[in-house]
Protein backbone atom coordinates (compact mmCIF):
# COMPACT_ATOMS: atom_id res chain seq x y z
CA UNK A 1 0.00 0.00 0.00
CA UNK A 2 2.08 2.72 -1.24
CA UNK A 3 0.56 6.04 -0.09
CA UNK A 4 1.54 9.43 0.04
CA UNK A 5 4.18 10.84 2.62
CA UNK A 6 5.21 7.10 3.76
CA UNK A 7 9.02 6.91 2.19
CA UNK A 8 11.82 6.47 4.99
CA UNK A 9 12.35 9.61 5.23
CA UNK A 10 8.99 10.54 6.28
CA UNK A 11 8.63 7.15 8.46
CA UNK A 12 12.26 8.16 10.40
CA UNK A 13 12.77 11.93 9.73
CA UNK A 14 8.98 13.57 9.51
CA UNK A 15 9.10 17.53 9.73
CA UNK A 16 12.31 17.36 11.99
CA UNK A 17 14.54 19.32 9.97
CA UNK A 18 12.42 22.40 10.26
CA UNK A 19 14.92 24.88 12.23
CA UNK A 20 17.22 27.80 10.94
CA UNK A 21 17.89 25.87 6.85
CA UNK A 22 13.68 26.01 6.01
CA UNK A 23 13.60 29.01 7.26
CA UNK A 24 15.40 30.37 4.37
CA UNK A 25 14.00 30.40 1.49
CA UNK A 26 16.05 29.27 -1.78
CA UNK A 27 15.78 31.03 -4.58
CA UNK A 28 17.79 28.68 -7.05
CA UNK A 29 14.17 27.36 -8.39
CA UNK A 30 12.33 29.58 -8.91
CA UNK A 31 15.69 31.64 -10.73
CA UNK A 32 15.71 28.69 -12.84
CA UNK A 33 11.87 28.84 -13.69
CA UNK A 34 12.16 32.48 -14.71
CA UNK A 35 15.05 31.63 -16.85
CA UNK A 36 13.07 29.21 -19.02
CA UNK A 37 13.05 29.53 -22.82
CA UNK A 38 9.88 31.81 -23.65
CA UNK A 39 10.28 31.05 -27.19
CA UNK A 40 7.48 29.29 -29.40
CA UNK A 41 8.66 25.70 -29.48
CA UNK A 42 8.00 24.05 -32.86
CA UNK A 43 5.60 21.32 -30.88
CA UNK A 44 3.35 24.22 -30.01
CA UNK A 45 -0.40 23.69 -31.19
CA UNK A 46 -1.58 26.86 -33.42
CA UNK A 47 -5.07 28.06 -31.39
CA UNK A 48 -6.83 29.90 -34.25
CA UNK A 49 -9.25 33.25 -33.24
CA UNK A 50 -7.20 32.20 -29.59
CA UNK A 51 -9.18 34.78 -27.53
CA UNK A 52 -10.91 33.29 -24.24
CA UNK A 53 -14.52 30.66 -25.21
CA UNK A 54 -16.17 30.81 -22.25
CA UNK A 55 -17.02 26.84 -21.92
CA UNK A 56 -21.08 28.31 -21.02
CA UNK A 57 -21.21 30.25 -23.85
CA UNK A 58 -22.96 28.76 -27.27
CA UNK A 59 -19.72 29.36 -29.40
CA UNK A 60 -18.31 25.87 -30.85
CA UNK A 61 -14.50 24.86 -31.05
CA UNK A 62 -12.98 22.23 -33.75
CA UNK A 63 -10.44 20.38 -32.74
CA UNK A 64 -8.98 18.65 -35.78
CA UNK A 65 -5.94 16.58 -37.06
CA UNK A 66 -5.33 14.75 -34.01
CA UNK A 67 -4.90 10.57 -33.69
CA UNK A 68 -7.98 9.72 -31.74
CA UNK A 69 -7.91 7.41 -29.33
CA UNK A 70 -11.55 7.66 -27.58
CA UNK A 71 -11.37 5.11 -24.73
CA UNK A 72 -14.86 4.81 -25.19
CA UNK A 73 -16.87 0.91 -25.00
CA UNK A 74 -15.60 -0.23 -28.90
CA UNK A 75 -11.99 1.08 -28.48
CA UNK A 76 -12.39 3.79 -31.53
CA UNK A 77 -9.87 4.98 -33.06
CA UNK A 78 -9.35 7.56 -36.12
CA UNK A 79 -6.24 8.42 -37.22
CA UNK A 80 -7.05 11.76 -38.21
CA UNK A 81 -10.04 13.67 -36.62
CA UNK A 82 -11.91 16.20 -35.51
CA UNK A 83 -13.91 17.05 -32.23
CA UNK A 84 -16.55 19.37 -32.33
CA UNK A 85 -17.11 20.94 -28.73
CA UNK A 86 -20.06 23.54 -28.13
CA UNK A 87 -19.70 24.89 -24.42
CA UNK A 88 -18.65 22.40 -21.83
CA UNK A 89 -19.72 19.48 -24.13
CA UNK A 90 -18.65 17.24 -27.21
CA UNK A 91 -21.20 17.72 -29.84
CA UNK A 92 -19.98 15.76 -33.17
CA UNK A 93 -16.96 13.29 -34.12
CA UNK A 94 -15.79 12.65 -37.00
CA UNK A 95 -12.75 11.65 -39.46
CA UNK A 96 -11.01 13.96 -42.40
CA UNK A 97 -13.58 12.13 -44.82
CA UNK A 98 -16.19 12.97 -43.29
CA UNK A 99 -17.50 16.96 -44.10
CA UNK A 100 -15.92 19.34 -41.84
CA UNK A 101 -18.47 21.21 -39.47
CA UNK A 102 -18.94 25.05 -39.18
CA UNK A 103 -17.19 26.59 -35.99
CA UNK A 104 -16.20 29.60 -33.98
CA UNK A 105 -12.71 28.39 -33.30
CA UNK A 106 -9.97 25.86 -34.46
CA UNK A 107 -7.47 23.90 -33.15
CA UNK A 108 -4.87 22.50 -35.01
CA UNK A 109 -3.81 19.00 -33.68
CA UNK A 110 -1.54 17.68 -36.18
CA UNK A 111 0.84 15.57 -34.97
CA UNK A 112 -0.81 15.18 -31.40
CA UNK A 113 -2.92 12.23 -30.00
CA UNK A 114 -6.00 13.41 -28.76
CA UNK A 115 -6.78 11.53 -25.45
CA UNK A 116 -9.73 11.85 -22.94
CA UNK A 117 -8.51 13.85 -19.84
CA UNK A 118 -6.98 11.59 -17.48
CA UNK A 119 -8.20 10.51 -14.34
CA UNK A 120 -6.13 9.58 -11.29
CA UNK A 121 -8.81 8.12 -9.10
CA UNK A 122 -6.29 7.27 -5.61
CA UNK A 123 -4.41 10.43 -4.87
CA UNK A 124 -3.00 11.95 -1.77
CA UNK A 125 -1.97 15.57 -1.05
CA UNK A 126 1.42 15.23 0.53
CA UNK A 127 3.47 18.40 -0.78
CA UNK A 128 3.89 19.70 2.85
CA UNK A 129 6.28 17.04 3.85
CA UNK A 130 10.25 17.65 3.28
CA UNK A 131 12.10 15.55 1.02
CA UNK A 132 15.52 14.17 2.66
CA UNK A 133 16.39 11.70 0.03
CA UNK A 134 20.53 11.98 -0.96
CA UNK A 135 21.09 11.69 -4.76
CA UNK A 136 23.68 8.66 -4.31
CA UNK A 137 20.97 6.20 -2.47
CA UNK A 138 23.22 6.86 1.00
CA UNK A 139 20.90 5.53 4.04
CA UNK A 140 18.37 4.32 1.73
CA UNK A 141 16.88 0.99 3.33
CA UNK A 142 13.44 -0.96 3.17
CA UNK A 143 10.16 1.09 3.54
CA UNK A 144 7.07 0.30 5.60
CA UNK A 145 5.58 -1.07 2.85
CA UNK A 146 8.83 -3.64 1.89
CA UNK A 147 8.75 -7.83 2.84
CA UNK A 148 4.86 -7.43 3.43
CA UNK A 149 4.08 -4.41 5.38
CA UNK A 150 4.69 -3.26 8.75
CA UNK A 151 1.02 -3.00 10.16
CA UNK A 152 2.01 -0.99 13.09
CA UNK A 153 4.29 1.36 11.71
CA UNK A 154 2.01 2.12 9.05
CA UNK A 155 -0.98 2.36 11.61
CA UNK A 156 1.19 5.16 13.64
CA UNK A 157 1.72 6.67 10.33
CA UNK A 158 -1.39 6.95 8.68
CA UNK A 159 -3.07 8.20 12.15
CA UNK A 160 -0.56 11.22 11.83
CA UNK A 161 -1.16 11.90 8.69
CA UNK A 162 -5.22 12.21 9.34
CA UNK A 163 -4.47 14.82 11.68
CA UNK A 164 -2.34 16.77 9.78
CA UNK A 165 -4.61 19.64 7.67
CA UNK A 166 -5.88 20.80 10.76
CA UNK A 167 -2.67 22.04 12.09
CA UNK A 168 -2.53 24.00 8.34
CA UNK A 169 -4.39 27.66 7.89
CA UNK A 170 -6.59 27.59 5.17
CA UNK A 171 -4.03 30.37 3.13
CA UNK A 172 -1.48 27.54 3.63
CA UNK A 173 -3.17 24.68 2.61
CA UNK A 174 -4.58 26.40 -0.98
CA UNK A 175 -1.29 27.32 -2.09
CA UNK A 176 0.41 23.47 -1.21
CA UNK A 177 -2.43 22.16 -3.19
CA UNK A 178 -2.29 24.45 -6.19
CA UNK A 179 1.02 23.45 -6.65
CA UNK A 180 0.56 19.62 -5.85
CA UNK A 181 -2.64 19.54 -8.50
CA UNK A 182 -0.79 22.09 -11.01
CA UNK A 183 1.71 19.09 -11.55
CA UNK A 184 -1.22 16.85 -12.18
CA UNK A 185 -3.29 19.00 -14.25
CA UNK A 186 0.10 20.35 -16.23
CA UNK A 187 0.87 15.90 -17.06
CA UNK A 188 -2.50 15.33 -18.70
CA UNK A 189 -4.88 14.85 -15.08
CA UNK A 190 -8.45 16.66 -15.45
CA UNK A 191 -9.92 14.55 -12.48
CA UNK A 192 -8.41 13.78 -8.89
CA UNK A 193 -9.58 11.21 -6.80
CA UNK A 194 -8.51 12.31 -2.91
CA UNK A 195 -8.40 9.07 -0.83
CA UNK A 196 -7.05 11.07 2.09
CA UNK A 197 -4.46 14.08 2.50
CA UNK A 198 -1.87 15.75 4.15
CA UNK A 199 -4.19 19.07 3.54
CA UNK A 200 -7.77 20.33 4.31
CA UNK A 201 -10.04 19.52 2.42
CA UNK A 202 -11.90 23.01 1.81
CA UNK A 203 -7.83 24.01 0.87
CA UNK A 204 -8.12 21.36 -1.81
CA UNK A 205 -11.43 22.04 -3.19
CA UNK A 206 -11.11 25.70 -3.71
CA UNK A 207 -7.10 24.79 -5.16
CA UNK A 208 -9.31 22.87 -7.89
CA UNK A 209 -11.95 25.12 -8.52
CA UNK A 210 -9.04 27.83 -9.39
CA UNK A 211 -7.16 25.52 -11.60
CA UNK A 212 -10.47 24.50 -13.19
CA UNK A 213 -9.65 20.72 -12.43
CA UNK A 214 -12.16 18.03 -11.13
CA UNK A 215 -12.25 16.64 -7.62
CA UNK A 216 -13.09 14.50 -5.62
CA UNK A 217 -12.16 15.77 -2.44
CA UNK A 218 -12.09 13.20 0.77
CA UNK A 219 -11.22 13.69 4.62
CA UNK A 220 -9.63 10.57 5.82
CA UNK A 221 -10.26 8.69 8.82
CA UNK A 222 -8.13 6.64 10.98
CA UNK A 223 -9.15 5.95 14.35
CA UNK A 224 -6.89 2.81 15.55
CA UNK A 225 -3.92 1.52 14.88
CA UNK A 226 -2.79 -2.11 15.43
CA UNK A 227 0.34 -2.53 18.04
CA UNK A 228 2.63 -5.33 17.46
CA UNK A 229 1.89 -8.59 19.25
CA UNK A 230 -0.74 -6.77 21.68
CA UNK A 231 -3.71 -8.55 20.06
CA UNK A 232 -5.86 -5.13 20.63
CA UNK A 233 -5.67 -1.96 18.89
CA UNK A 234 -5.06 1.66 20.24
CA UNK A 235 -7.03 4.76 20.00
CA UNK A 236 -5.24 7.39 18.07
CA UNK A 237 -8.40 9.40 17.34
CA UNK A 238 -11.87 11.06 18.30
CA UNK A 239 -13.95 8.66 15.84
CA UNK A 240 -16.95 10.98 16.29
CA UNK A 241 -14.70 14.36 15.52
CA UNK A 242 -13.97 12.41 11.98
CA UNK A 243 -17.48 11.03 11.63
CA UNK A 244 -18.56 15.24 11.57
CA UNK A 245 -15.82 15.75 9.35
CA UNK A 246 -17.10 13.39 6.97
CA UNK A 247 -20.82 15.17 7.17
CA UNK A 248 -19.33 18.62 6.92
CA UNK A 249 -17.35 17.54 3.78
CA UNK A 250 -20.15 16.19 1.99
CA UNK A 251 -22.74 19.22 2.89
CA UNK A 252 -19.79 21.81 1.51
CA UNK A 253 -18.37 20.16 -1.34
CA UNK A 254 -20.76 17.34 -2.59
CA UNK A 255 -22.04 18.04 -6.10
CA UNK A 256 -20.64 21.19 -5.85
CA UNK A 257 -21.99 24.55 -7.93
CA UNK A 258 -18.93 24.44 -9.97
CA UNK A 259 -19.66 21.38 -11.65
CA UNK A 260 -15.62 20.43 -10.65
CA UNK A 261 -16.02 18.91 -7.45
CA UNK A 262 -17.52 16.13 -5.34
CA UNK A 263 -17.17 14.40 -2.08
CA UNK A 264 -15.63 11.20 -1.06
CA UNK A 265 -15.15 9.99 2.28
CA UNK A 266 -12.55 7.28 3.03
CA UNK A 267 -10.84 5.53 5.62
CA UNK A 268 -7.08 4.82 5.37
CA UNK A 269 -8.03 0.53 5.62
CA UNK A 270 -9.40 -2.10 7.72
CA UNK A 271 -6.09 -2.03 10.30
CA UNK A 272 -6.51 1.75 10.72
CA UNK A 273 -10.42 1.82 11.69
CA UNK A 274 -12.27 0.74 14.76
CA UNK A 275 -15.80 -0.88 14.34
CA UNK A 276 -17.50 1.88 14.89
CA UNK A 277 -15.74 4.03 12.10
CA UNK A 278 -16.46 1.55 9.90
CA UNK A 279 -20.21 1.54 10.63
CA UNK A 280 -20.34 5.44 10.33
CA UNK A 281 -18.57 5.42 7.36
CA UNK A 282 -21.69 2.65 6.05
CA UNK A 283 -24.35 4.90 7.62
CA UNK A 284 -22.81 8.27 6.15
CA UNK A 285 -22.67 6.84 2.59
CA UNK A 286 -25.63 5.56 2.54
CA UNK A 287 -27.52 8.87 3.19
CA UNK A 288 -25.58 10.59 1.03
CA UNK A 289 -25.08 8.70 -1.94
CA UNK A 290 -21.79 9.46 -2.04
CA UNK A 291 -18.67 7.46 -3.34
CA UNK A 292 -16.09 6.01 -0.65
CA UNK A 293 -12.40 4.76 -0.94
CA UNK A 294 -10.15 2.94 1.25
CA UNK A 295 -6.89 0.70 0.51
CA UNK A 296 -8.56 -2.95 1.08
CA UNK A 297 -6.31 -6.24 1.60
CA UNK A 298 -3.25 -4.00 0.24
CA UNK A 299 -0.17 -5.79 2.38
CA UNK A 300 0.55 -9.68 2.81
CA UNK A 301 0.78 -9.23 6.31
CA UNK A 302 -2.14 -6.88 7.07
CA UNK A 303 -4.51 -10.08 7.40
CA UNK A 304 -3.03 -11.73 10.22
CA UNK A 305 -2.62 -8.25 11.95
CA UNK A 306 -6.52 -7.65 11.28
CA UNK A 307 -7.65 -11.17 12.34
CA UNK A 308 -5.69 -11.03 15.29
CA UNK A 309 -7.35 -8.30 16.62
CA UNK A 310 -10.79 -8.68 15.06
CA UNK A 311 -11.10 -12.31 14.25
CA UNK A 312 -12.01 -11.34 10.56
CA UNK A 313 -10.44 -10.44 7.40
CA UNK A 314 -9.94 -7.04 6.11
CA UNK A 315 -12.32 -8.00 3.50
CA UNK A 316 -15.06 -9.75 5.61
CA UNK A 317 -14.91 -6.80 7.97
CA UNK A 318 -16.10 -4.12 5.33
CA UNK A 319 -18.20 -6.92 4.52
CA UNK A 320 -20.28 -7.08 7.36
CA UNK A 321 -20.38 -3.44 7.64
CA UNK A 322 -22.37 -3.88 3.89
CA UNK A 323 -19.39 -1.51 2.68
CA UNK A 324 -18.91 -3.77 -0.16
CA UNK A 325 -20.75 -2.08 -2.98
CA UNK A 326 -20.39 -0.49 -6.29
CA UNK A 327 -19.75 3.14 -4.59
CA UNK A 328 -16.43 1.41 -3.05
CA UNK A 329 -13.54 2.73 -4.34
CA UNK A 330 -10.64 -0.20 -2.98
CA UNK A 331 -7.27 0.32 -3.20
CA UNK A 332 -4.53 -1.96 -4.05
CA UNK A 333 -6.53 -4.79 -3.67
CA UNK A 334 -4.49 -7.95 -4.26
CA UNK A 335 -4.31 -9.95 -0.79
CA UNK A 336 -7.87 -11.44 -1.14
CA UNK A 337 -8.81 -14.92 -0.97
CA UNK A 338 -10.90 -16.82 -3.37
CA UNK A 339 -13.98 -16.52 -2.16
CA UNK A 340 -13.26 -13.24 -1.04
CA UNK A 341 -12.25 -12.39 -4.80
CA UNK A 342 -15.72 -13.71 -6.47
CA UNK A 343 -17.55 -11.13 -3.57
CA UNK A 344 -15.55 -8.35 -4.63
CA UNK A 345 -16.58 -9.18 -8.18
CA UNK A 346 -20.50 -10.14 -7.23
CA UNK A 347 -20.93 -7.13 -5.25
CA UNK A 348 -19.30 -4.92 -7.94
CA UNK A 349 -16.62 -2.91 -5.66
CA UNK A 350 -14.32 -1.05 -8.13
CA UNK A 351 -11.12 -1.82 -7.79
CA UNK A 352 -7.70 0.41 -8.32
CA UNK A 353 -3.91 0.19 -8.06
CA UNK A 354 -1.00 2.30 -8.35
CA UNK A 355 1.49 -0.29 -10.65
CA UNK A 356 3.95 2.61 -10.94
CA UNK A 357 4.76 3.68 -7.48
CA UNK A 358 4.62 0.06 -5.74
CA UNK A 359 8.63 -0.64 -6.94
CA UNK A 360 9.70 2.50 -5.52
CA UNK A 361 8.38 1.11 -2.19
CA UNK A 362 9.38 -2.14 -2.53
CA UNK A 363 6.28 -3.77 -2.98
CA UNK A 364 4.71 -6.79 -4.84
CA UNK A 365 1.52 -5.96 -5.37
CA UNK A 366 1.62 -6.73 -8.87
CA UNK A 367 3.83 -9.61 -9.43
CA UNK A 368 2.95 -11.58 -6.01
CA UNK A 369 -0.25 -12.56 -6.43
CA UNK A 370 -1.82 -11.82 -9.68
CA UNK A 371 -5.19 -11.11 -8.61
CA UNK A 372 -5.33 -7.17 -9.91
CA UNK A 373 -4.37 -8.72 -13.34
CA UNK A 374 -6.60 -11.72 -12.89
CA UNK A 375 -9.28 -9.08 -12.51
CA UNK A 376 -8.84 -7.43 -15.36
CA UNK A 377 -8.52 -10.95 -17.69
CA UNK A 378 -12.26 -11.32 -15.83
CA UNK A 379 -13.42 -7.78 -17.02
CA UNK A 380 -13.69 -5.84 -13.94
CA UNK A 381 -12.88 -2.26 -15.04
CA UNK A 382 -9.85 -2.03 -12.79
CA UNK A 383 -8.84 1.85 -12.84
CA UNK A 384 -4.69 3.17 -12.54
CA UNK A 385 -3.81 5.81 -10.23
CA UNK A 386 -0.46 7.66 -9.20
CA UNK A 387 -1.00 7.13 -5.92
CA UNK A 388 1.04 10.27 -3.65
CA UNK A 389 4.23 10.99 -2.52
CA UNK A 390 6.35 13.93 -1.07
CA UNK A 391 7.02 15.50 -4.76
CA UNK A 392 6.20 14.63 -8.47
CA UNK A 393 6.75 10.74 -8.56
CA UNK A 394 4.83 10.57 -12.50
CA UNK A 395 1.42 11.39 -13.56
CA UNK A 396 -0.98 9.15 -15.43
CA UNK A 397 1.04 8.19 -18.31
CA UNK A 398 3.85 6.64 -15.92
CA UNK A 399 0.72 5.06 -14.33
CA UNK A 400 -0.89 3.45 -17.50
CA UNK A 401 2.78 1.87 -18.45
CA UNK A 402 3.37 0.42 -15.55
CA UNK A 403 -0.20 -1.15 -16.33
CA UNK A 404 0.72 -1.86 -19.22
CA UNK A 405 4.00 -3.52 -19.24
CA UNK A 406 3.82 -4.43 -15.63
CA UNK A 407 0.53 -6.67 -15.89
CA UNK A 408 1.51 -8.49 -19.27
CA UNK A 409 4.85 -9.31 -17.68
CA UNK A 410 2.90 -10.82 -14.42
CA UNK A 411 0.32 -12.75 -16.43
CA UNK A 412 3.10 -13.83 -18.80
CA UNK A 413 0.69 -12.69 -21.36
CA UNK A 414 0.95 -9.73 -23.75
CA UNK A 415 -2.59 -9.60 -23.94
CA UNK A 416 -3.28 -9.05 -20.68
CA UNK A 417 -3.35 -5.12 -20.32
CA UNK A 418 -2.77 -3.95 -24.28
CA UNK A 419 -2.21 -0.47 -25.08
CA UNK A 420 -5.94 0.66 -25.16
CA UNK A 421 -7.39 -1.62 -22.40
CA UNK A 422 -4.02 0.41 -20.07
CA UNK A 423 -5.52 4.02 -21.56
CA UNK A 424 -9.34 2.77 -19.92
CA UNK A 425 -7.46 2.19 -16.51
CA UNK A 426 -6.42 5.81 -16.75
CA UNK A 427 -9.79 6.87 -17.75
CA UNK A 428 -13.47 5.48 -18.43
CA UNK A 429 -12.43 3.27 -15.56
CA UNK A 430 -11.12 6.05 -13.18
CA UNK A 431 -14.27 7.43 -14.02
CA UNK A 432 -16.44 4.87 -12.66
CA UNK A 433 -14.51 4.59 -9.86
CA UNK A 434 -15.34 8.34 -9.00
CA UNK A 435 -18.82 7.94 -10.19
CA UNK A 436 -18.60 10.36 -13.02
CA UNK A 437 -18.03 7.94 -15.76
CA UNK A 438 -21.66 9.14 -17.28
CA UNK A 439 -19.91 12.77 -17.92
CA UNK A 440 -16.00 11.99 -18.66
CA UNK A 441 -13.69 9.81 -18.65
CA UNK A 442 -14.12 8.67 -23.04
CA UNK A 443 -14.64 11.03 -25.97
CA UNK A 444 -17.98 10.20 -27.08
CA UNK A 445 -20.88 12.69 -27.95
CA UNK A 446 -22.94 14.29 -24.77
CA UNK A 447 -20.23 14.05 -22.73
CA UNK A 448 -18.00 16.88 -21.24
CA UNK A 449 -15.16 18.29 -22.98
CA UNK A 450 -12.40 17.02 -21.03
CA UNK A 451 -8.92 16.13 -23.59
CA UNK A 452 -5.03 16.38 -23.57
CA UNK A 453 -3.43 16.40 -26.33
CA UNK A 454 0.53 14.46 -26.52
CA UNK A 455 3.34 15.91 -28.61
CA UNK A 456 3.54 12.77 -30.93
CA UNK A 457 5.41 14.06 -33.99
CA UNK A 458 8.93 13.21 -33.42
CA UNK A 459 11.39 10.41 -33.84
CA UNK A 460 10.06 7.71 -31.48
CA UNK A 461 6.56 7.89 -33.60
CA UNK A 462 8.20 7.56 -37.07
CA UNK A 463 8.33 3.63 -37.34
CA UNK A 464 5.59 2.33 -35.44
CA UNK A 465 1.68 2.21 -36.24
CA UNK A 466 0.55 2.42 -32.47
CA UNK A 467 1.69 5.34 -31.06
CA UNK A 468 -0.83 5.38 -28.06
CA UNK A 469 1.74 2.33 -27.47
CA UNK A 470 4.85 4.49 -28.30
CA UNK A 471 3.42 6.92 -26.16
CA UNK A 472 2.86 4.74 -23.11
CA UNK A 473 6.18 3.06 -23.20
CA UNK A 474 8.46 5.80 -24.56
CA UNK A 475 6.31 8.96 -23.19
CA UNK A 476 5.97 11.01 -20.16
CA UNK A 477 3.99 13.44 -18.52
CA UNK A 478 6.56 16.12 -20.12
CA UNK A 479 5.11 15.36 -23.29
CA UNK A 480 1.22 16.55 -22.67
CA UNK A 481 1.32 19.43 -25.29
CA UNK A 482 -2.24 20.95 -23.97
CA UNK A 483 -5.40 20.04 -21.54
CA UNK A 484 -9.14 21.13 -21.68
CA UNK A 485 -11.92 20.54 -18.88
CA UNK A 486 -15.11 21.41 -19.80
CA UNK A 487 -14.31 23.18 -22.57
CA UNK A 488 -12.06 25.19 -21.57
CA UNK A 489 -8.10 25.12 -22.52
CA UNK A 490 -6.56 24.78 -18.76
CA UNK A 491 -2.81 24.19 -20.27
CA UNK A 492 -2.08 25.46 -23.61
CA UNK A 493 1.84 24.85 -24.83
CA UNK A 494 2.63 23.75 -21.68
CA UNK A 495 1.77 26.85 -19.90
CA UNK A 496 -1.53 27.50 -17.55
CA UNK A 497 -3.73 29.45 -18.62
CA UNK A 498 -4.60 30.98 -15.20
CA UNK A 499 -1.28 31.02 -13.52
CA UNK A 500 1.54 31.94 -13.64
CA UNK A 501 3.93 29.19 -12.66
CA UNK A 502 7.01 30.86 -11.00
CA UNK A 503 4.15 32.57 -8.84
CA UNK A 504 2.59 29.15 -8.01
CA UNK A 505 5.60 27.27 -6.67
CA UNK A 506 6.82 30.55 -5.03
CA UNK A 507 3.69 30.62 -2.83
CA UNK A 508 4.25 26.85 -1.97
CA UNK A 509 7.48 27.64 -0.98
CA UNK A 510 6.60 30.17 1.32
CA UNK A 511 3.36 28.24 2.92
CA UNK A 512 5.62 24.82 3.56
CA UNK A 513 7.99 27.00 5.53
CA UNK A 514 5.16 28.26 7.93
CA UNK A 515 3.48 25.05 7.89
CA UNK A 516 6.17 23.05 8.56
CA UNK A 517 6.97 25.10 11.90
CA UNK A 518 3.85 23.78 13.68
CA UNK A 519 3.46 20.47 12.02
CA UNK A 520 6.02 18.21 14.15
CA UNK A 521 6.27 14.68 13.49
CA UNK A 522 4.65 11.47 14.51
CA UNK A 523 5.27 9.62 17.67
Amino acid sequence: MSCACLTPSWLEKVMLSIGAKDSELSNSTLSQSNTLEQHKNTTDIKFENDSELNPLSNQTTLVQGGFLYTADANNTVIADSWVLIKGSEIIAIGSSDDPIPEHDKLVDAKGKLLLPGLINPHWHESFVAPCHESADDSGIKPTAYSNGGDIAALGAMFGFISGVGQKLTLDEGIAIARWSMWTQLRSGTTALGDVGSANKADAMATAAIELGMRLRVSRWGSDIMLPDGTGNYKTIADTQEQTNDWVALIENWHEHSSGLVGAMPSVMGAFGSSDAQLLSLAEIAHKFNVPYATHLAPLKNERAAVEAVFGKSPIQRFDDMGLLTDRLLAVHTAYASEAEYQRLIATGVNICHSPAHYGMLGERTVSETGQLGRFLKDGVWVSTSTDGDISFIGGMCEAMRGAHLGHNEAQNCNTACPPTLALKTGSLFGAKALGWHDKIGSIEIGKQADLVLVNADDYRYKLGNHPLRTYLVTGSSHDVNSVMVAGEWLVKNGRSTRFDEAELFADYEKAVVSARARIGGPS
